[in-house]
């Protein structure tokens, strides 16, 4: 199964004051989130993917750009929510800028989860670390078990979930994608194979292109 993980388009406007948000804070795309998501629909449909799943968060932001893409591919497949893809509950980071953060909290745990993705102690996020990374290794184990070997999946999910999907990972991944703790970019998708009860990872934080979806490439970036 080739698993396309993507993360929603723009939630702010340019000069907007950017802050942290979560599953609490349920904000709707912008002009530029919605024009991301028919890239990546047009995309799709450059490279002649045909998707037998199509999966999202169920906060606005993840279901709308998952309804667009379905509009631009001939909405089928139709997404189907799934709350194993909701954003992490950034608890008292949640509605502050970096900058607040660092000034209310100091930059270590910052800092640990920017480069490491190493979960904050002090700051009351939900649900706990091992619920969610059990969530994510439950809902690939299942996505795989009711798609074909061959077929193609989208996943439209938030910044804080997708960094699970790294882990796990059987193959070596470049250490930029390390040292960034596999942030991934409003409206950039990864690509990962699931086969065997394995997964590995093609491509991490990239700009959807008809190239990097017909799996012409691994581009580990």
């Amino acid at each position: 199964m080739k698993l396309i993980l993507s993360r929603h388009g723009n939630t702010f406007e340019a000069g907007d004051k950017v802050v942290w948000v979560g599953r609490r804070t349920d904000l709707p795309l912008t002009a530029e989130g919605r024009r991301q998501a028919l890239h990546l629909g047009n995309a799709l449909c450059e490279a002649g993917v045909v998707l037998g799943g199509l999966y999202c968060g169920p906060l606005r932001r993840t279901h709308q750009y998952a309804n667009l893409i379905a509009a631009r591919i001939g909405h089928k497949p139709l997404p189907i929510v799934d709350s194993r893809l909701a954003e992490i509950d950034y608890g008292a980071w949640e509605g502050l800028s970096s900058q607040e953060i660092i000034a209310k909290f100091g930059r270590a745990e910052l800092e640990a989860w920017e480069g490491c993705s190493t979960w904050p102690a002090s700051s009351n996020w939900s649900p706990s670390e091992a619920t969610l990374a059990f969530g994510i290794r439950t809902l690939v184990e299942h996505l795989a078990r009711i798609h074909e070997e061959d077929s193609a999946v989208l996943a439209v999910t938030s910044n804080g979930v997708l960094r699970y999907f790294l882990r796990l990972a059987d193959n070596p991944v470049n250490t930029n994608t390390e040292a960034q703790g596999g942030k991934v970019a409003t409206g950039h998708i990864c690509i990962l194979e699931v086969r065997n009860e394995r997964c590995r990872v093609h491509a991490w934080n990239i700009a959807p292109d008809r190239d990097c979806l017909s799996g012409s490439s691994d581009r580990l970036l």
